[in-house]
């Protein structure tokens, strides 16, 4: 068993060095920059556009009308679903692995990719609403794997490759939900509870190898609770993101606020380190490696 897992750690290793590597970044920024320079910098041309359309009518008769539909969910609902797939893990470790790696001026490039990972994200939720259905439950369905198919796959000759793309993109999500997500996840939580509140009598019991039996039960703990409400539908998991991220938020920039209040004096030097330091080799690779770390989280859900 143990050899086993040995070998699927290495390949899996192989696997990130070659998609998050060089060939990823450049797909990932590359895509942000062409999207930049295609919808004429929308980003900051059409910024009035962007907001009024987005928080500034998220309670508007007209929004809130379709709330009403089968199988659809309130804007706010939908606000805080969206935000507990961007907000956690990945602004923590991408923002730690990028100045690791590349030193305080690796931080400017994150600002760069983030600038034009604005656009990547956008034509992501165009596409995935033009192209969205309704699936046989009445709620909407959306993603990269309906814009393959019926979108890529609309133009002559392309059908087949449409269809084939949508079927690899929707396998190595599921390959890459219990790797980037599921596993990171549960590992950090299970480590945090288990170092807080440690049961002598369940953690001295040693299961599969060196993992403690009350890590185990935690961790059955965290797969039940999530699957109670992912298997609920999106009604159920909106309900519950309504519920618990308005308070993660909460906590998130709180927690950040106070840091950066504490080292108030610190902070003209780090900005004055981030711009010295932006354009050394090393830290545009540690910017690289912080976009890669941070996108891995974001596609956990």
């Amino acid at each position: 068993m143990e050899g086993f897992l040995t070998w699927i750690t290495e390949f899996n290793g192989e696997i990130n060095n070659f998609v998050w590597g060089v060939f990823g970044l450049t797909l990932l920024i590359g895509t942000g920059v062409l999207m930049t320079v295609l919808t004429r910098v929308f980003q900051l041309s059409r910024f009035g556009h962007w907001w009024k359309n987005t928080i500034g009518s998220m309670f508007t008769k007209k929004v809130m009308g379709h709330t009403k539909e089968k199988g659809a969910i309130s804007p706010f609902q939908a606000l805080c679903t969206a935000l507990a797939a961007t907000v956690g893990t990945g602004n923590i470790a991408g923002v730690a692995a990028a100045i690791c790696t590349g030193g305080s001026g690796a931080v400017f490039w994150m600002w760069v990719a983030a600038f034009f990972g604005m656009m990547t994200n956008f034509s992501e939720n165009v596409l995935g609403i033009y192209f969205r259905r309704r699936n046989n439950k009445g709620e909407w369905s959306g993603g990269a794997m309906y814009y393959l198919q019926d979108g890529l796959g609309a133009y002559r000759g392309l059908k087949i490759p449409g269809k084939v793309l949508a079927i690899v993109f929707s396998v190595f999500t599921l390959l890459a939900s219990f790797g980037i997500g599921s596993m990171g996840q549960v590992n950090k939580i299970v480590a945090n509870v288990a170092n807080a509140f440690d049961i002598s009598s369940l953690s001295s019991i040693k299961v599969m190898g060196e993992v403690s039996l009350y890590n185990v039960l935690l961790g059955a703990f965290l797969m039940i609770l999530t699957a109670l409400i992912v298997l609920g539908g999106l009604k159920r998991i909106a309900n519950v993101a309504e519920k618990i991220v308005p308070f993660m938020v909460v906590l998130f920039v709180a927690g950040s606020l106070v840091i950066v209040t504490l080292n108030a004096g610190q902070i003209l030097p780090a900005f004055r380190a981030i711009f010295v330091n932006a354009f050394s080799p090393i830290a545009v690779l540690g910017g690289g490696v912080g976009v890669v770390v941070k996108k891995g989280y974001d596609l956990r859900l």
